[in-house]
């Protein structure tokens, strides 16, 4: 997309224009787009402070700095500032070519796995700041990740693919919760198979003979009357946010739940009831 390699097939534009490769252009890549490789692409022998000037050439020298601060104090790099790339980790050099592809906020953003020497909270910071500056911008923002918790928690769509073909491309919550192939309920996390013949009543209608459930769908009920199904408690783990609980239904189908509560314990019979989305 960004122009490093000819495309063997179809093409690609940006504002109607097309995105030529390295046999049309001297220098590969495209001006108006950033790209963050899993190569950290930075300026080895220069400082972490000068490695982000280098992409505001153009600017007053007062507006470098402000802008250089800004995304200093955005990656967490100000206790680095003045130290040369080659002596940073790759973490902290992930962070660096992060700083620079945002320097100039450009109209395509290419994520390549941008995250992965992160931890959490940094991560969630950055692409808090990415999200709105996108927004404000009407600017694109591709990530490609195989991390599915990526996808869920920053993407408005998901593209999934599998062997170099497009399975299913929708809003990140259809794809979650309405995956059209059993590769895409398990890629994008827990799930399990809801038969037919689990159901406590005939009137439920499934998706043809079962349908793919997510544990956060299943909600405790005190009667079979307010049941979609009844399962058998096998073990409980607590996760942080709550219990999570194993079981099984009547027909031998493993399924996980969901809840605040412990007193529910190994043999119990639960009521479930699916949230349907």
């Amino acid at each position: 997309m960004y122009g490093l390699e000819d495309l063997q097939g179809g093409e690609v534009t940006i504002d109607e224009k097309q995105v030529l490769g390295p046999a049309y252009n001297l220098i590969p890549g495209h001006e108006e787009m950033r790209f963050v490789s899993q190569d950290y692409y930075v300026l080895d022998n220069h400082t972490v402070e000068e490695n982000i000037k280098d992409k505001l050439s153009g600017y007053t020298d007062e507006y470098k700095q402000k802008r250089t601060n800004q995304l200093l104090r955005l990656l967490d790099l100000n206790t680095f500032k003045s130290l040369r790339a080659i002596t940073l980790s790759s973490g902290q050099k992930q962070r660096v070519a992060i700083a620079r592809s945002l320097a100039e906020f450009p109209k395509v953003l290419l994520l390549d796995e941008p995250f992965s020497n992160l931890d959490l909270p940094l991560r969630d910071k950055i692409f808090t700041y990415i999200r709105q500056q996108s927004k404000k911008e009407n600017t694109v923002v591709v990530l490609v990740t195989h991390q599915p918790e990526e996808a869920l928690r920053y993407a408005d769509e998901t593209a999934v693919m599998e062997n170099g073909k497009l399975i299913q491309h929708e809003p990140t919550f259809d794809v979650y919760y309405h995956p059209k192939t059993k590769h895409i309920a398990a890629l994008m996390g827990r799930y399990f198979v809801l038969e037919r013949e689990d159901l406590l009543s005939t009137k439920i209608k499934l998706s043809g003979n079962q349908t793919y459930i997510r544990p956060n769908q299943l909600q405790i009920v005190e009667s079979k009357a307010l049941a979609h199904f009844k399962v058998t408690v096998t073990n409980l783990f607590f996760n942080g946010y709550g219990f999570e609980y194993f079981a099984e239904t009547k027909q031998g189908s493993s399924i996980y739940f969901y809840s605040k509560d412990n007193t529910i314990k190994i043999d119990d019979e639960v009521f479930l009831k699916v949230n349907w989305y």
